[in-house]
């Protein structure tokens, strides 16, 4: 029976792709986190001064622009990641746990603006659904770390599973209580 795994090239032999899928997978990330922020921040004026929701329109503008920024750096920086893998390993996706992290970002993102443009959700949602795609990217960030398994497990365990799941609850709550906020 013997191992069906064949050695795998090593992906780091060249700092090009490091330089840029590391690069603009990371700043889509961190554009999706800074959007989650701006949400987080409109949804508790709205939810504080509803009667002011024209005062607030350039924190929405912030808010869709920071997230739409997110949105094309992740998706950008996934395909780059594909290509990287195509070249080093011969496939352009598969499967990997970091991988699918990274799709989770962008189609989490993408349903926010379908959603938005279908008028599922108005401003309070997008910056909802904004705040709750910073625990989406915390999963795919350091959560899959915890997997133990895949090409993009890095160790660095410690601690991580107690901040995830108490950050996942206060960020849940914090969307819950400035929902009921906002709608009484």
């Amino acid at each position: 029976d013997g191992d069906t795994l064949p050695v795998l090239q090593a992906v780091l032999d060249t700092n090009f792709w490091l330089s840029t899928h590391v690069t603009i997978i990371t700043l889509g990330y961190a554009a999706c986190v800074v959007a989650g922020i701006v949400g987080r921040i409109y949804m508790v004026q709205l939810a504080r001064w509803p009667e002011r929701e024209r005062d607030f329109e350039g924190v929405y503008r912030n808010l869709f622009a920071a997230l739409a920024f997110g949105l094309t750096l992740s998706f950008i920086g996934t395909l780059l990641g594909g290509v990287w893998a195509d070249q080093s390993w011969g496939r352009f996706w598969g499967w990997d746990p970091k991988e699918n992290g990274a799709l989770l970002i962008v189609l989490w993102s993408a349903l926010l603006f379908h959603a938005k443009l279908a008028k599922l959700i108005g401003k309070f949602g997008m910056a909802a659904g904004s705040a709750l795609l910073t625990i989406v990217v915390m999963f795919a960030w350091f959560g899959i770390n915890l997997l133990g398994v895949g090409l993009h497990s890095y160790g660095f365990i410690d601690g991580v599973l107690t901040g995830l799941v108490a950050y996942t609850f206060a960020e849940v709550a914090f969307v819950t209580v400035v929902g009921r906020i906002y709608r009484s």
